[in-house]
């Protein structure tokens, strides 16, 4: 994508002339609706694409000659001045500029994510277009939003967390300022008719310019209509008219995503920064009833001049409220041998085929099943004699010893008759820089949860960390609730990263992972780091039903040319001869736990099913539980209601 030659219409020889100017906004609206209408098709057809930009290069060469930039906006004209403005075909012009360069910049976006080559033309970085959309209208509250979503994703920015929460800050006051203004305005379309009548303007209708520029597309604003209307066939074109005239109850547009999204984000960097106090007054505008207390936030963040949370060695004293305190096995050389640790970081390092061979970022949640008992699986293969891979060598050898070891520590009688029978192993990947964390769940029977709503846990979950020490990778957050907990959790317990370390807590408990700040123990910026994990549950009953690739509980794949990774796994493990279980000593570490866990919001809104125009929603794809309406009702019926999320 190139930036279009510049036209030869000069600017003083058709600017004022009304007639060429209705003609060029015509057609310029036409390209951009050509585009938007052509994004619908693919999405309703559900094809890959990404539109005709070519539609998007002609509003940009009919218009880039002749337009000047929308200048009006927050803080620089009364709103009423602003909403007149609207009414001219002129001051819409540098709008439809702008959103067709942002188009384009979100194109820029996806090229510039997947292709690593480059072609260095500045014409077609995500940046030009930014710069382009942000001269013509400076307040698009989209521009805002995607360039921030840009630079916090994009290591090469160098963009500070400051700069970026500022971007979404902007975001989120821009699109509550013009969701007003546009809702205004259609407001004012029903009570005068220089706005509503198109001969006035040469059959340029700049209501559906506002609604489709500014409601739908920098604010992802949609119209919603009364339920009465929703339950109403349209039988003639009475209805249809009807319909129109009920348009203009700005009460039925919905809130904007847009503004949602950058609120969220907003609260979501400021809490990673610290700044609680300023993260409220962007939470107030959702319907929430408890935040993550401060102090959690503040204990994950906090690590010593080696960049780790500090350790006690020694017995713990369990909780009364769960089966066993949560806990981090460790040591100076880690719980695996170097050489184990060494070549399982290799098999799931960032740029290794496993990612890859998997699809791990297009599949939902997705594990493996290591039957210990050899019930299950129709070989004779004994896994507890006999490692075949990697994996089973690491769970079994070296893993299962001090899960065993913990139960056998656990106050709780019950599980001194509790056998482990079977390991359920997953792995996840995340870049530092660009870590959000991981939602808050809670570990289950995913194919039963699925099948019977039935909600089964491991009775031990773990964490094995491979790389992301140093402050920087994000800590594992554990709170003493369960799904059937009818008040939130007193306590929560910090993990923070450690190479080669071991992890164990109850299974049944809620837990996640913190987003981080992106830097190290000394505050300089972890760059390309990634945070990498291999997550197991330990089970005391088998996995039943039928068990298919890539589901949870799934079978390990074969080793065949798509999936190269398994052969790699098993290199060490062609001979059926028992592997010796040269298992390392581990010593016993307590972890920190702050209370409380959860701060209560003091102004809880009155909860009702009414659609509330001014009550943001948290989208779903940005939802990690650290912010939570209906507390602690809202986590088991996220469990049943969503099962596929974890």
């Amino acid at each position: 994508m190139v930036d279009p030659p510049p036209s030869k219409r000069s600017k003083s020889s058709c600017y004022e002339d009304v007639e060429e100017i209705q003609s060029i906004a015509k057609q310029s609206y036409e390209h951009y609706k050509n585009y938007i209408d052509g994004n619908d098709e693919e999405e309703e057809e559900e094809e890959e694409g990404e539109g005709d930009t070519d539609e998007l290069l002609e509003v940009i060469e009919i218009l880039g000659p002749i337009i000047t930039p929308f200048a009006a906006g927050p803080s620089t004209d009364n709103s009423n001045d602003v909403i007149s403005l609207l009414s001219d075909i002129k001051s819409l012009l540098p709008i439809l500029m702008s959103m067709s360069y942002l188009q384009l910049a979100s194109h820029a976006m996806s090229y510039d994510m997947h292709d690593n080559e480059g072609n260095g033309n500045i014409n077609t970085s995500p940046e030009y277009y930014f710069k382009q959309s942000l001269h013509y209208w400076s307040t698009n509250p989209a521009a805002h939003s995607l360039l921030a979503n840009y630079h916090r994703m994009n290591k090469q920015t160098l963009s500070s967390m400051e700069d970026i929460c500022e971007l979404y800050v902007k975001a989120s006051e821009y699109a509550k300022y013009w969701r007003g203004v546009a809702l205004e305005f259609l407001q004012s379309c029903t009570t005068t008719t220089t706005t509503n009548d198109e001969d006035s303007l040469g059959g340029v209708d700049t209501k559906e310019w506002v609604e489709l520029l500014i409601l739908n597309g920098s604010l992802d604003v949609d119209y919603i209509g009364s339920e009465e209307q929703d339950n109403e066939e349209e039988e003639d074109g009475e209805a249809r008219a009807d319909e129109e005239k009920s348009r203009n109850d700005t009460d039925e547009y919905s809130s904007s995503d847009v503004e949602a999204t950058a609120s969220f984000m907003s609260a979501f960097l400021l809490s990673i920064m610290g700044k609680h106090d300023d993260v409220l007054k962007h939470l107030n505008k959702f319907h929430l009833s408890h935040r993550i207390h401060p102090n959690v936030w503040k204990a994950a963040q906090s690590h010593n001049s080696n960049g780790q949370l500090k350790l006690s060695s020694g017995a713990i004293e369990p909780s009364s409220s769960v089966l066993f305190s949560p806990r981090m096995y460790y040591n100076n050389n880690g719980v695996l041998p170097s050489d184990l640790y060494h070549d399982l970081c290799n098999l799931f390092a960032p740029d290794a085929k496993y990612w890859v061979e998997s699809d791990y970022n297009n599949r939902g949640y997705y594990s493996y099943y290591i039957d210990l008992e050899g019930k299950t699986n129709d070989s004779k293969h004994n896994v507890r004699d006999c490692p075949s891979n990697v994996m089973e060598d690491v769970i079994v050898n070296h893993l299962l010893p001090l899960a065993e070891r913990t139960l056998q520590e656990s106050s709780a009688e019950s599980s001194f008759s509790q056998k482990i029978v079977g390991a359920e192993w997953w792995t996840h990947t995340r870049p530092i820089s660009a870590n959000l964390g991981h939602p808050l769940h809670f570990d289950t029977d995913e194919v039963l949860l699925q099948k019977e709503k039935k909600v089964s846990h491991p009775i031990i979950s773990s964490v094995l960390y491979l790389s992301g020490a140093g402050g920087g990778g994000g800590s594992t957050v554990v709170f003493d609730q369960t799904p059937e907990s009818t008040e939130v959790a007193k306590q929560a317990w910090i993990s923070q990263p450690m190479d080669n370390a071991f992890m164990v807590f109850p299974g049944n408990l809620l837990h996640g992972v913190l987003p981080c700040d992106g830097a190290d123990s000394d505050g300089g910026d972890v760059g390309s780091a990634n945070r990498l994990t291999l997550m197991v549950g330990f089970w005391t009953r088998f996995c039943d039903g039928e068990r298919s690739l890539y589901s949870p509980c799934g079978p390990m794949p074969p080793s065949t040319p798509q999936h190269t990774w398994v052969s790699q796994s098993q290199k060490k493990y062609n001979d059926s001869k028992p592997k010796n279980k040269h298992l390392q000593a581990s010593e016993v570490n307590v972890l920190p736990s702050v209370s409380p866990a959860w701060e209560k919001f003091k102004q809880i809104p009155e909860r009702d099913d009414t659609f509330d125009a001014t009550s943001l929603a948290i989208p779903n794809s940005l939802d990690h539980k650290f912010f939570v309406p209906n507390a602690p009702r809202c986590f088991s019926e996220s469990l049943l209601e969503n099962e596929d999320c974890f």
